[in-house]
């Protein structure tokens, strides 16, 4: 039997204190509210949280293989999934890996096969891949072309990988309705 990653996590561990309970807190929230892991074991430190490391490295590789699909991995898609994964608690040395990293290197096969249950993340893989991609404020064809050759890969049905697309156009307009009316004389660092 295979152990999982979030089986080595040792809950007996004593609590962080000072920066790193800061730190830890909001990974949790991250997780919980925008990641809706929602029955996420909360580890009791940051450090054994970090143990599921190697699963978010695979999730940002995979996000900058599908941004990079116009052969270019812009600053802004870049700098969204370094923002990811700090929120999701990658590590400063993880961030200047991926800051470093030339896409053209990145195997999706080998990333999918690192990953442990890459079932149950392929759709949120591939959405946030394409907010990745489009991070820009542009959603290159060649990076749509990429991120629905990985959902096929992963065994996305076309109809869904579609069904994601659309929820992103979805959110990218409820974000921008909910500024404005947050912010109706605009935003002050806007």
């Amino acid at each position: 039997m295979t152990t999982l990653l979030q089986d080595t996590i040792d809950y007996s561990a004593p609590p962080d204190a000072g920066d790193a309970a800061v730190i830890h807190r909001a990974q949790v929230f991250f997780l919980r509210h925008q990641l809706g892991s929602t029955k996420l074991p909360v580890a009791p430190n940051l450090a054994e949280q970090r143990k599921m490391l190697p699963l978010l490295e695979g999730f940002a590789k995979a996000m900058i293989i599908c941004a990079a699909g116009d052969g270019k991995l812009a600053d802004e898609e870049l700098e969204w999934i370094l923002g990811f994964v700090a929120n999701a608690g990658g590590t400063y040395e993880l961030l200047q890996e991926l800051r470093a990293l030339d896409p053209t290197t990145l195997n999706p096969m080998e990333l999918l096969a690192q990953t442990e249950r890459p079932g149950l993340f392929v759709h949120a893989l591939v959405f946030h891949a394409i907010k990745a991609a489009d991070a820009d404020g542009v959603l290159d064809p060649a990076e749509e072309q990429m991120i629905r050759g990985m959902a096929m890969v992963l065994g996305l049905p076309p109809e869904q990988v579609e069904g994601l697309f659309e929820l992103h156009r979805e959110e990218k307009a409820f974000v921008a309705r909910k500024m404005a009316t947050l912010f109706p004389n605009g935003h002050p660092w806007g």
